[in-house]
């Protein structure tokens, strides 16, 4: 069930945590996931004050809240069961949550809210429940312990458990140190054996040496000496004493014998005569004691007595032999040494003497000897065990410190592991997410092409996939966020973002159409010819008066470096192997290898030193003085800054003001720097690096990178170098790069000057050529984390042990550091190297990875392998250069022309000139460079173009007239000089246009107010062009959408219009029931068809009429959408946002005139005019109709054009609706049209109207700049007429020829260009002509790049004017097609759908017929929806007839079954006669004789039952009497009810457990009501398969019925059942004394065993089945539970009512008592036993004591009160006779 339950919750509900089945009900103990069940249902509305955690505290809070919501969903809940899902019972939140999934499935079907829920319950239960809840409250806040509490607990827990911890480690430590001391206990034990014997040993050869010198004197007669008179005594005496301990042994063997004849033994009787003897008294030995125990009692005294007397008699006895053992040993004693002296007498005195002298003497020297020897052995073995301990010690150290140093490695492989899963986490999370948002993007854009597709019905356009493509790439949504339109002044992300969007979406627009790409290429077929990409005079324009406001930085030199053959670097994590690989490639390659910290202990070690600069001169003598400036200026600064604060510091006091005797101070450093030696750069820069290390600071890099160069500037030239582990980051990579090269990386690819958007400089970028990387190759010695770690361990153990060898511990460093260093730097390097890899790879491409985890020798090869192939590609790279060098020429040197050349000319016509001037384009472009002399034809000649222009420019506006406003006679004087034939122009080269490469712009020098206020201008221009073109570009994307929406809209719209609801269904209906109410008989009558079938085309002739006006509204409704006007305001408003691009076009092209002319003229050394000039407003299309007139008067506001068409509703109407409707439409098809050729129309006029500005506004230029010029030279002409009157010295006949030249010269040129030539020069002042020739030269080419500038900006901005035409008829066309197939499709959908209708119709019509004709009813109901026609088979209009009922179920009787019925009506009349259950015996036989001899016709008993006679009745009776005068009719009718489920103990008293549960005062009664919902041990369920012919009556339920029968049948008058009564009926068995168990298990409560010894006689009876096996009714399937009780207890008053069970005042009659006072002896008989087995109080005795009791073994084995009779036994044995006595009968009538 609960991976039934895990399921509901989890797929069906999907719970915020999924549930597994095996920590089902720890999950459910905090009471919050039963909570979201409950919300999900929309029935807990406080979900969000839940809480996830586990405390006690939160519990209460859940469990409380949740209590009245499964209150009102009807699931019993209180503080129990709530306690118990707390407590994690097993099996408990799976009941609850079963019990919710029943109901919550009751009340999704019911469909009701909890609201609804609430509403619906009665005002006195939903008060009661209130109070129930509070209660609840209070008894949940009781029962759940405080947080507190349980913190507590768990702390005290934890402390125990350390505790024993504690004294378990304390104990064994203990008992370690026991065993030690025991061991070295038994050790000396054994040392002090070892030395006993040895001694033992030199005593025996002592006195073996002694005995061998002894002389042996004969010993005298063995009856003569005194000792052998004393060993006869002592002899005669161990007989005296022996002779006595026989008799005494005697004597004892004799009583002992005596004592076992007349003592009695109780065991030695046979246990079956003991037995016999005590079940035959057993009677009078309760009620006497016996008399035997004083008897028993004295003899076990006398034995006691006995034996305490044999064992005083044993000690004297041991005595007295004792006494005589040691007297006889003292005279054997005395006995030797007199023999002994007797020996030692019989030699002489000297010799005894001598003797013992020499053993003496021999005895010390071998005691000196052993003891010397014992010593020295004793020393030696002291040396060995010490020096073992030692070596044991040392070998546990080491021991020791190889486990720590083990469980070191272990902890930080674990770190390493720890921080490289995290590490992996994020990895995967970082790629999940992005692979999330890439997914969700991915279904955004197939949605929104879906929906585009679903919108438009075409394809999507090539603009508005790559705008998707862009937001897709990008990483922002497809879809549209939050509002932007009113920006909040705190705007939210989402909104932030959608800014974001909108902006790039506007910047790719505003790109496409800047760059005339995407959706505004001009179409091939269009015929406009595209201008020059970029207006070359305008951008050199705009980047001179940028460099002129924002000159660019000059570029630092390059550092100066000698050559090195080689350079590079070799990478990787600690414990690589790099500095081994460069180690080897320095001394095999002559290589320097610079090691970043060796370098900075050399420079640290310096500025200790006070290294100066004379103690390094000599090292560095080979370094010029230039060098040794440059590198002390980059560190004096931050020196001398050191060296202030220091003295600052050191001299300053904190009382004293800082500026006080700041001159004498700053004074007094100045003498003592003077004095003092400077010191070196390196000490400088170690003082530096010093200074920031003592702070606890890491290195700066720059700091770093100084010393580095520094040191490679030490190294002698052509010499390679190699750095070792650096750089580590990529910062210290680019400073490094920064340093080697002097190019910034950063910067010069930020370093771009501030250049325009909308023109490019036509000398193109002046950023050099990115210079080579510093470095030739970088190797990358690449190794895992793990091998890091592991050579880590060896190293750090490799130096531990080298350290101990030494015997020098300072060298040991601290291993955790070490390895806390390690972990940290592999760290680092895994969060550096990603961006130094791509600085390498990307950037440098000179990255090489080599394998590290390769055998030493193996790396070195392969770090050789890859240097050399380093050397070899530099070596062929230097090759490639040198072969450039020497193919390429160096350019030459740039020409200077002398300055008082002068030209008219500005072009180059000398080849020479021509040739030098394109192969040194980086030289001087200067006008001086060009021809000496130039001829005046050819002036002429040159100035040709420049007409035509005016001309053609003239033409095209239609505001101007002549080009120049000149009359036809002034262009005489030009027509003869177009004959003329140039001579120098075939040797000459074609002339320079302006703005082409060989072109040498005008630069003279600007009045510096002018560049200030041209560029902000610009500036202006370019922003105010951006923005609006942005905007409009914004809005005509926004509005195209909106169109698009607007079209899917009203085509939806239209859909539903269609298909509104009829009445059509309503006329069809009352048609069909007065068809079904004509009878049937009239159906076959020919007027009555015709009747129907006029009413049938009645029907039809009505729906038609309704479909013919539905098809009307519908044609009304489309011509209202067409003629709304909504799309075309919108296609007005989207022209009118095409005009404002055209509107910003011009724009730009008057400000960029104007610019144009404003720098021109600074350059001729005039000011700008500040005359505003009117600026050009493009007419917009008026949408809304406004007052045009009051418009007009408004000469600020921008101008309105009227653009609606006449509408349908100024047309006269017609009469007829229909015929309205058909004009309507009419109109609107001619008007689509028209609209759209009107819209286009205008779009053109717009676009002529601009064209022609632009036109105007270049002719204006032109005329004006004529103008100009005629002026300037009039005004020439008069100073030089002036000066000519004033000369003197002059002759009248040059003063006339100059007077003819000079009005000839500008009436011959004015055809031409007023600036091209200039008065004659007077011969007396060459310098003064020289200047004006110059100055007319100057102004012709001013001239001439002002107007190919205007020229070139006006043929952009009309092909640009060009395209916005096409591209907004383009659009309108487009949307005007769209919503024509629109129009197209609703009509066409109108005309499907009224065929679709009428076809219905038909339908129906010729179903009607068809039932008309065969004169047959309609019985099921005729539906026409809409379009459809169908016969609903759900509905009936004639109903069928009922089925027949169902017979009720009837019950057979089977094999002499009682039915239920016949069951009751014996238990009725057993009432009537007997209501208390016990009749007599001689009633019961006549009540069954009349039943069975007087059976009138009724169905009483069954037909086996009819046949028994007086003695089988009899037979009955006595066996439902049990020797007693009375019948229990209960437990006849128990008997007479079988078959039923015969109930195991287990069963009995789960079902005993259930009414107590259902008892609520515990009383012992139930109603019937509590009595249904108490589950027996079988239940009413019916298995049997109900037939489907409904005539057969439903199978009868016999356990239903026999459940119900057993409780009235043991209720007592009251309708009240006592269940332990009922229970005890149920306990009979056909064993009487297993029945009396099964019922003493039922008044127990718990099962008790029926033990096999409890009667020794029946253990030698064989088994008796009392019940024969066919009756297999009697389940003992519980067999298990009825183990032997050891803790079961019993009381008095629940064995006395086992035995009165059924009792009466006739009473049953066994030997223990009389019939009068049966009850009486029974309690005093258990009282008797129950004192006996607890003698102070009566309470409650175990089962196993009682069950042992002879007594009450009696007592059960005489119960047969609980014996279940076999009445179907004795009725089957009355069946043979029957049939016998019917075959007779059968054969007498017969």
């Amino acid at each position: 069930m609960s991976e039934i339950i895990c399921q509901w919750l989890n797929e069906e509900l999907g719970l915020s945590k999924r549930v597994d089945p095996k920590c089902f009900a720890k999950e459910f103990a905090t009471g919050y996931l039963i909570g979201e069940v409950l919300h999900k249902y929309q029935l807990q509305n406080d979900f969000d004050q839940f809480s996830q955690n586990r405390a006690a505290i939160s519990k209460l809070n859940n469990f409380t809240r949740i209590e009245p919501t499964l209150q009102l969903l009807g699931v019993p809940f209180d503080q129990n069961v709530a306690q118990s899902i707390m407590s994690e019972h097993h099996g408990a939140a799976t009941r609850l949550l079963y019990q919710m999934y029943i109901a919550l499935q009751k009340k999704k079907k019911t469909g009701l809210t909890g609201v609804a829920m609430e509403t619906m319950r009665p005002a006195a239960p939903a008060k009661l429940q209130s109070m129930g809840s509070e209660m609840y409250r209070e008894r949940l806040k009781s029962i759940v312990p405080r947080q507190s509490d349980i913190s507590l607990q768990q702390v005290t827990e934890q402390f125990n458990l350390k505790s024993k911890e504690m004294n378990e480690k304390i104990a064994q430590i203990q008992s370690e140190e026991l065993q030690k001391i025991q061991k070295i206990q038994e050790e000396l034990r054994l040392q002090d054996i070892e030395k006993l014997r040895r001694a033992r040993r030199r005593q025996n050869e002592i006195m073996a040496r002694i005995q061998a010198a002894i002389v042996q004197i004969p010993k005298p007669p063995q009856n003569r000496s005194v000792k052998a008179i004393e060993a006869q005594k002592m002899l005669k005496k161990k007989k005296e004493a022996q002779d006595v301990y026989r008799e005494l042994a005697k004597f004892e063997k004799t009583v002992k014998r005596d004592g076992l004849s007349n003592s009695v033994s109780p065991s030695s009787r046979s246990p079956t005569l003991q037995r016999l003897q005590s079940t035959g008294s057993i009677g009078t030995a309760l009620l006497k004691p016996d008399t035997s125990d004083d008897y028993v009692k004295r003899i076990q005294k006398r034995l006691e007595e006995d034996t305490v007397a044999r064992d005083q008699r044993e000690k004297r006895r041991r005595r007295i032999l004792m006494e005589q053992l040691t007297a006889h040993g003292a005279q054997e004693e005395a006995f030797r040494e007199e023999q002994l002296i007797n020996r030692l007498m019989r030699q002489s005195q000297q010799e005894r003497r001598i003797a013992v002298q020499l053993m003496h003497v021999r005895h010390e020297k071998d005691i000196l000897k052993q003891n010397r020897i014992f010593r020295e052995k004793q020393y030696e073995e002291r040396r060995e065990r010490e020096f073992r301990e030692a070596l044991d010690r040392e070998a546990a150290i080491e021991k020791q410190a190889k486990l720590d140093r083990e469980d070191e490695i272990r902890k930080v492989q674990e770190i390493h592991e720890l921080i490289a899963a995290e590490r992996a986490e994020a990895r995967y999370k970082k790629h999940y997410l992005i692979c999330q948002e890439i997914m969700s993007q991915i279904v955004d854009l197939v949605t929104k092409t879906g929906e585009y597709r679903e919108l438009t019905n075409r394809m999507i356009p090539t603009k508005l996939m790559r705008e998707w493509k862009e937001l897709f790439f990008t990483g922002y949504t497809l879809y549209e966020g939050e509002p932007v339109d009113p920006l909040p002044s705190e705007p939210t992300p989402e909104q932030l973002a959608e800014l974001e969007k909108e902006h790039l979406l506007d910047e790719k627009d505003y790109e496409e159409y800047k760059t005339m790409s995407g959706e505004w290429i001009a179409p091939e077929d269009a015929g406009v010819k595209a201008p020059a990409t970029n207006n070359n005079v305008l951008g050199h324009v705009v980047t001179r008066l940028l460099e002129i406001v924002h000159p660019p930085e000059a570029p630092s030199p390059p550092p100066v470096f000698p050559p090195f053959p080689i350079k590079g670097c070799i990478l990787g994590k600690l414990f690589s192997g790099k500095t081994t690989c460069v180690n080897h490639l320095a001394q095999a390659y002559s290589l320097q290898v610079l090691n970043v910290d060796i370098l900075v202990q050399e420079a640290m070690q310096a500025y200790h030193e006070a290294e100066t600069e004379n103690a390094t001169s000599s090292s560095e003598a080979g370094q010029s003085e230039t060098e040794k400036e440059k590198l002390l200026e980059s560190s004096s600064s931050g020196l001398s800054g050191l060296e202030v604060d220091d003295s600052i510091t050191k001299q300053s006091e904190p009382n004293q003001p800082e500026d006080e005797g700041s001159q004498h101070q700053t004074s007094k450093m100045a003498k003592d720097e003077d004095a003092r030696p400077k010191l070196s750069e390196r000490a400088q820069l170690g003082g530096m690096l010093e200074k920031h290390l003592k702070k606890g600071k890491g290195a700066p890099d720059e700091l770093l990178i100084e010393v580095i160069i520094k040191a490679i500037k030490r190294i002698p030239a052509n010499t390679g170098w190699i750095l070792d582990g650096f750089p580590t980051t990529v910062g210290q990579a680019r400073l490094l790069e920064k340093s080697l090269t002097g190019t910034d990386p950063e910067k010069a690819k930020n370093r771009r000057s501030k250049a325009s958007t909308l023109v490019q400089n036509p000398a193109g970028p002046k950023d050099s050529a990115a210079p080579s990387p510093a470095l030739d190759f970088a190797v990358l010695v690449d190794i895992s984390d793990n091998v890091v770690l592991q050579r880590a361990a060896e190293q750090i153990a490799q130096s531990m042990a080298s350290a101990a060898q030494e015997g020098n511990p300072s060298k040991i460093n601290d291993p955790d550091q070490a390895r806390s260093q390690i972990q940290h730097r592999i760290t680092g390097f895994h969060d550096s190297w990603h961006k130094l890899q791509m600085w390498f790879s990307d950037e440098q491409n000179i990255l090489i990875k080599v394998n590290g985890e390769v055998e030493e020798d193996a790396l070195r090869k392969k770090i050789e392998e890859v240097f050399l192939s380093a050397v070899v590609k530099k070596q062929n790279k230097g090759k490639e250069t040198e072969k450039k060098v020497e193919v390429e020429p160096p350019p030459p040197p740039p020409v200077t022309p002398p300055p008082q050349e002068t030209t008219t000319d500005p072009r180059p016509l000398s080849p020479p000139k021509q040739t030098s001037a394109k192969r040194g384009k980086g030289g001087s472009k200067s006008p001086k460079g060009s021809q000496k002399r130039s001829d005046t034809s050819k002036d002429k000649k040159e100035k040709k173009p420049d007409t035509p222009r005016g001309k053609d420019a003239g033409q095209k506006s239609p505001k101007s007239g002549t080009p120049r406003g000149r009359s036809p006679g002034k262009k005489s004087h030009s027509a003869p000089a177009t004959p003329e034939p140039p001579e120098p122009t075939p040797v000459g080269p074609p002339p320079v246009q302006p703005g082409s490469p060989d072109w040498v712009y005008v630069d003279e020098p600007l009045p510096q107010e002018i560049p200030e206020f041209l560029l902000p201008y610009w500036e202006t221009i370019e922003s105010n062009y951006g923005n609006t073109i942005k905007a409009a570009l914004k809005s005509m994307r926004q509005e195209r959408m909106i169109v698009i929406h607007y079209l899917y809209d009203i085509r939806n719209r239209f859909k539903d219009y269609i298909k509104r609801p009829d009445h059509k269904q309503e006329f069809v209906s009352q048609w069909q029931s007065d068809f079904s109410s004509v009878p049937d008989d009239m159906r076959e009558d020919e007027e009555t068809k015709a009747e129907l079938h006029q009413r049938v085309d009645d029907l039809r002739d009505r729906l038609w009429d309704i479909c013919d006006n539905r098809k009307e509204e519908a044609e009304q409704e489309r011509a209202d959408i067409m003629n709304e006007g909504w799309l075309q305001d919108h296609l007005g408003i989207l022209a009118n946002h095409f005009i404002t691009v055209m509107q910003a076009e011009v724009d730009r092209f008057q400000d960029t005139a104007r610019l144009l002319h404003d720098y021109y003229q600074g350059m001729e050394g005039r000011h700008p005019s500040d005359v505003g000039q009117d600026f050009t407003r493009i007419p917009l299309l008026d949408i809304f109709g406004a007052d045009l007139e009051g418009e007009m008067e408004q000469p600020k506001r921008i101008p309105l054009i009227p653009r609606r068409p006449q509408t349908p509703e100024n047309l006269g109407k017609q009469k007829s609706k229909s015929a309205q409707v058909k004009s309507r439409d009419d109109q609107t098809a001619e008007n689509t049209k028209p609209i759209n050729e009107t819209d286009e129309k205008l779009i053109a006029d717009t676009w002529q109207v601009a064209v022609s500005a632009i036109a105007n506004m270049v002719a204006h230029q032109k005329q004006a700049r004529e103008a100009e010029e005629e002026k300037e030279q009039m005004a020439a002409e008069t100073k030089e007429k002036e000066r000519l009157k004033a000369s003197q010295g002059a002759s009248r006949g040059s003063a006339r020829g100059s007077k003819k030249k000079t009005p000839k010269s500008p009436k011959g040129k004015r055809g031409k260009s007023p600036g091209a030539s200039a008065p004659t020069p007077s011969p007396q002042n060459p310098e003064e002509s020289a200047m004006l020739q110059k100055q007319q030269d100057l102004k012709f080419k001013i001239r001439q790049e002002y107007f190919f500038a205007l020229e070139l900006e006006e043929a952009a901005t009309k092909f640009r004017l060009e395209l916005i035409k096409r591209k907004a008829v383009e659009v309108c066309q487009d949307l005007t097609l769209k919503s024509q197939d629109a129009y197209r499709d609703m009509e066409m959908w109108l005309g499907a759908r009224f065929l679709a209708e009428m076809s219905s119709i038909e339908k129906l019509i010729q179903v009607a017929r068809h039932h008309i004709e065969t004169s047959q009813k309609i019985q099921y109901e005729l539906v026409l929806e809409q379009t459809e026609f169908y016969i609903s088979s759900d509905v009936k209009v004639i109903p069928d007839p009922l089925p027949p009922p169902r017979p009720p179920p009837v019950e057979m009787s089977i094999n002499a079954t009682l039915t239920i019925s016949q069951l009751n009506n014996l238990h009725q009349q057993f009432v009537k006669v007997a209501p208390k259950g016990l009749i007599s015996k001689k009633l019961f036989t006549d009540i069954l004789l009349d039943l069975t001899s007087m059976n009138i016709g009724k169905d009483i008993l069954p037909d086996a039952w009819m046949y028994l006679t007086l003695p089988e009745i009899q037979e009955i009776t006595s066996v439902l009497s049990l020797n007693s005068d009375v019948v229990d009719w209960h437990k006849f009718l128990l008997a007479a009810s079988q078959p039923w489920p015969y109930p195991s103990v287990g069963q009995l008293l789960k079902t005993l457990n259930g009414f107590k549960a259902m008892d609520g005062n515990q009383c012992g009664l139930i109603t019937e009501e509590d009595y249904g919902q108490v589950d027996l041990w079988f239940t009413g369920k019916n298995d049997k398969c109900v037939s489907e012919n409904v005539a057969e009556p439903l199978p009868f339920n016999r356990l239903e019925h026999l459940i119900k029968f057993f409780y009235h049948m043991f209720a007592d008058q009251k309708r009240q059942l006592d269940y332990t009564e009922m229970l005890l009926y149920f306990a009979s068995h056909p064993d009487p004394k297993e029945g009396f168990y099964r019922a003493l298990s039922v008044m127990a409560g718990k099962p008790i065993l029926r033990t096999p010894d409890d009667n020794i006689l029946l253990k030698s009876l064989p088994n008796m089945n009392v019940r024969p096996q066919s009756r297999g009714d009697i389940s003992e399937d519980d067999d298990s539970l009825l183990t032997k009780p050891e803790d079961v207890t019993i009381t008095l008053e629940q064995v006395l009512r086992v035995f009165q069970h059924v009792a009466s005042t006739d009473g049953e009659n066994h030997r223990f008592s009389s019939p009068q006072e049966e009850t009486d002896n029974y309690t005093k008989s258990l009282k008797h036993i129950f004192s006996e087995l607890c003698p102070e109080n009566m309470e409650p005795v175990a089962v196993t004591a009682l069950m042992k009791h002879p007594f009450f073994q009696d007592l059960a084995d005489s119960c047969i009160q609980y014996n279940l009779p076999d009445i179907h036994g004795i009725l089957g044995k009355s069946r043979p006779i029957q049939s016998s006595e019917r075959e007779s009968m059968t054969s007498n009538n017969s």
